[in-house]
């Protein structure tokens, strides 16, 4: 009859590593560190900006915002060097009002498309210019009115 000898086993068994207790350390460490971390305030912002877009475009789709915005700027009839201002159908004739319907519109990555009549001044055109800048929207441009647009 053979016999086993316990004792050995139980030596083996020993000399095994434990890692059960380095393992709570890890943990231990690991949540440590992800408490007091800080995120750095230029990422933070970055974060939460894109959040921000994220939330407020949640319900569009790319077909329900418009192509462009355009501002048609002519000459006012029955004033001489005046400016008229028309933005979505609406007629305005100071540049102010730019700022505030390119503010309700407020999507900045749409961008507005100045259509100047060719006799309207730099500085008439500027001011408009700078108005669109004062605004959400960043991405402006500028075209003359073609003789027919001019008619309407």
């Amino acid at each position: 009859m053979m016999r086993f000898d316990t004792p050995q086993a139980e030596e083996e068994a020993e000399d095994l590593l434990n890692l059960t207790s380095m393992i709570d350390v890890v943990f231990t460490l690991l949540a440590f560190f992800i408490i007091t971390v800080r995120v750095f305030g230029a990422e933070r912002d970055a974060v939460v900006a894109a959040a921000a877009r994220a939330g407020a475009a949640a319900g569009l789709a790319r077909g329900d915002l418009p192509e462009r915005v355009v501002v048609r700027l002519t000459d006012q009839p029955d004033t001489a060097g005046a400016m008229r201002i028309e933005i979505g159908g609406q007629e305005f004739s100071e540049p102010g009002a730019i700022t505030r319907q390119l503010r309700e519109i407020n999507l900045p990555d749409v961008p507005v498309v100045f259509a100047s009549a060719p006799t309207l001044t730099v500085e008439q055109v500027a001011t408009a210019v700078d108005a669109a800048l004062h605004s959400p929207m960043k991405r402006v441009s500028l075209r003359q009115l073609s003789p027919e647009e001019m008619t309407r």
